[in-house]
């Protein structure tokens, strides 16, 4: 009998404190949260050649979150810790951002690690074949202040081809639950997540358009050693700027594998002159005899602010002795904006001809 009634008032209570577990909150104690910022010293725009070194942060979001079991948490931000390896992919271009795009960038190892420079708990940086390089983490990883930023690590990077692509991207990316953070109250209860982050990277392609009607670029040998040789080019640039007095400085140069530069001439800000609205000029007439820049325009095109037809016409004494291969680079600057065309060009018996793509 007695039994029975123990058993009687067991089962009620048992069925109590199953409906109570049943209908209690769920209690979450913390959020991991964080993101990547991937600071490049020169976004662009950038030619064949050029160094870049890339600072890899980690900023940590992670926070405290609302629990019953805990009522005094709240959402404020806790540490977090970094361990495995972070990743950042390089040229990434297409739809999604995520397609590696070839040829265009490579990564630069310093030093012994590798890395340019390092936080004292990174083992070294690695290139991961081709399209990525690999900041690998000690043991230990790094652990990262409360709603604060560590930098992981400096990595350099080279352009080798700067025609290929206007701009790409860099992903940086940490290991899939990398990123480690626990609840301030019950350091029990913890959270695992990954971090992101990308960066745009701009290159010369398309900046030199050839005209919409024929203007070829030329090199004329003159055949005496006393006369300066003849340069001449032709295209439109896009200015992100307009153009306006008093003009910036502007520079030219011709370089190739064998020389670079073949020639480099420069007019100081100012020396370019407004000419009527939308059009700037320079000439030296003693170019001819004495070499240097003979005529430059910059001309504003209907209908487009910020395209510009640019020609220049230069005079050199060694274009005939220097200008021996065919793939040549033509680079000049006005103020900020900075333009490349390497092409190859085409041989004719009195020097040189270039046609540049439309």
């Amino acid at each position: 009998m007695s039994r029975n009634v123990r058993g009687l008032l067991l089962f009620p209570s048992f069925l109590l404190l199953f409906s109570f577990l049943l209908a209690a909150p769920t209690a979450y104690a913390v959020q991991t949260g964080g993101s990547i910022s991937l600071y490049p010293t020169d976004w662009g725009r950038l030619h064949d050649g050029d160094l870049v070194d890339v600072v890899v942060t980690l900023n940590n979001t992670s926070t405290d979150t609302p629990a019953t079991d805990a009522p005094a948490d709240g959402v404020a931000p806790v540490p977090a810790q970094l361990s495995g390896t972070v990743t950042v992919f390089l040229a990434l271009g297409g739809p999604d951002g995520m397609t590696f795009v070839p040829g265009v960038l490579k990564f630069v190892p310093v030093g012994g690690s590798g890395c340019v420079a390092q936080n004292g708990n990174v083992l070294g940086c690695t290139a991961s074949g081709a399209d990525s390089v690999d900041i690998k983490l000690k043991p230990a990883g790094i652990t990262l202040p409360a709603n604060g930023s560590v930098d992981v690590a400096t990595i350099r990077i080279q352009v080798l081809n700067a025609q290929i692509a206007p701009e790409l991207g860099l992903k940086g990316m940490t290991e899939p639950g990398a990123l480690h953070a626990c609840s301030s109250s019950t350091p029990s209860v913890c959270a695992d997540c990954e971090a992101t982050g990308c960066t745009t990277l701009i290159f010369t392609a398309d900046t030199v358009k050839g005209c919409p009607h024929p203007c070829p670029a030329r090199i004329i040998f003159r055949g005496d050693m006393a006369t300066p040789d003849f340069f001449e080019f032709h295209g439109l640039i896009k200015l992100t700027t307009p153009l306006s007095s008093p003009s910036p400085a502007f520079a030219v140069s011709l370089s190739n594998a064998l020389f670079a530069p073949i020639f480099s001439f420069t007019i100081p800000a100012g020396g370019l002159k407004e000419e009527g609205s939308g059009v700037f000029t320079f000439n030296d007439n003693n170019a001819r005899t004495a070499g240097g820049l003979a005529f430059v325009k910059i001309a504003q095109r209907d209908g487009t602010p910020d395209v510009y037809k640019i020609d220049i016409q230069a005079f050199d004494a060694s274009l005939e002795s220097k200008t021996t291969v065919p793939n040549m680079t033509v680079k000049f600057s006005l103020g900020s904006d900075v333009f490349q065309s390497t092409n190859d060009w085409t041989p004719k018996p009195n020097g040189w001809f270039l046609n540049l793509p439309r």
